[in-house]
C-alpha cells in the first residue's frame, strides 16, 4: 500500500490520438472510456497522461512530518495530499493547484532529496492536469 496519483487524458486528446473513436469521461476523475465504435477497447495506460508514485505508507508519514517542519500544520499539501499514506479515489481539482504550487515552490529547494523529488513529481502532475483540464486522482 502507498500513495500514487494519475492525471487522465482528456477526451479531445484521446480523440486526436484515436481518430474515429468517441469517448465518455467520468465527471469526477476525468477518466475516459470508448463509447464508439462498439466493443472497441484501448489499453488502460493509454488513457493516462501522467502517473506518479509518491511512496509507501511509512514514507508518506515521514514526508508529512518533514514538510510539516517547513510549512506548519494545516498546509494545502497536508490537507489535500499527505493526510494519509493511502487515499485512493480522492481528487484534487484545479481550484487547489495554485495553493499547492505555492507550497511546492517553498519546499522544492529543500536539502532533503525526498522532499525535492516529491515536489517535482507533484508539480509534474499539476502541469499535466492543467494541460488536460482534468483533476489529479489518487489511485
Amino acid at each position: 500500500m502507498g500513495l500514487s496519483a494519475v492525471v487522465y487524458k482528456s477526451a479531445s486528446a484521446l480523440e486526436k490520438e484515436f481518430p474515429g473513436y468517441h469517448f465518455r469521461c467520468e465527471p469526477t476523475s476525468g477518466e475516459c472510456e470508448v463509447i464508439y465504435p462498439d466493443g472497441a477497447r484501448i489499453p488502460q495506460d493509454t488513457v493516462t497522461a501522467c502517473e506518479r508514485r509518491f511512496g509507501n505508507i511509512s514514507h508518506i508519514g515521514v514526508l508529512r512530518e518533514t514538510i510539516f517542519g517547513y510549512l506548519g500544520k494545516g498546509s494545502a499539501l497536508e490537507r489535500l495530499v499527505l493526510y494519509s499514506g493511502s487515499h485512493a479515489g480522492d481528487v484534487i481539482k484545479g481550484a487547489s493547484f495554485d495553493d499547492l504550487e505555492g507550497e511546492l515552490r517553498l519546499i522544492e529547494s529543500s536539502p532533503e532529496a525526498g522532499v525535492r523529488e516529491f515536489a517535482d513529481e507533484l508539480l509534474a502532475l499539476i502541469s499535466m492536469a492543467r494541460l488536460e483540464q482534468n483533476p489529479i486522482v489518487f489511485v
